[in-house]
């Protein structure tokens, strides 16, 4: 398994990952394809950027770093759109995932900020990642402070 940095999203088939993830319920990854596409979101600010986990040439997870759109602040990052296909789960594919993302984020932003779903594996790979559960942010369930992130 390896990690990539999308440089064009359109050379990966993500059609694998967009019906699972709509299978589960989850509009996000298809969200993901529709914003790049449109140019909405091309994880291309500073500070950004967009990773793929494959096997062979089997694209099996994808997770991305921003600058947080719901703050005015150039050094909060937030991860974004993180999947793994259900059936490779429980193999460490989402903790490389977004290690990858918190290394990346460690050269532009102070702190990095996720909502997450009410997924339990989800939450622990963020708790064993280091983030700390929050209460009252707006659109934010969990935060690593970089120099906590520094520690780990």
């Amino acid at each position: 398994m390896i990690i990539e940095r999308v440089t064009s999203l359109e050379q990966y088939k993500l059609d694998l990952l967009i019906d699972d993830s709509l299978a589960e319920g989850y509009k996000f990854i298809k969200r993901l394809v529709d914003e790049y596409t449109l140019e909405k979101n091309k994880f291309d600010k500073n500070g950004e950027a967009l990773y793929v986990a494959k096997i062979n040439k089997e694209v099996i997870g994808i997770g991305g770093l921003n600058i947080d759109p719901y703050l005015n602040l150039s050094d909060v990052g937030r991860v974004r759109h993180l999947y793994v296909l259900r059936k490779h789960r429980g193999t460490g594919i989402g903790k490389k995932l977004l290690n990858t993302i918190i290394d990346e984020a460690k050269d532009s932003f102070r702190s990095i900020r996720l909502s997450s779903t009410d997924n339990p594996a989800a939450v622990n790979l963020y708790k064993e990642c280091g983030f700390l559960k929050v209460e009252g942010i707006y659109k934010a369930s969990h935060i690593l402070e970089m120099s906590q992130a520094d520690n780990e």
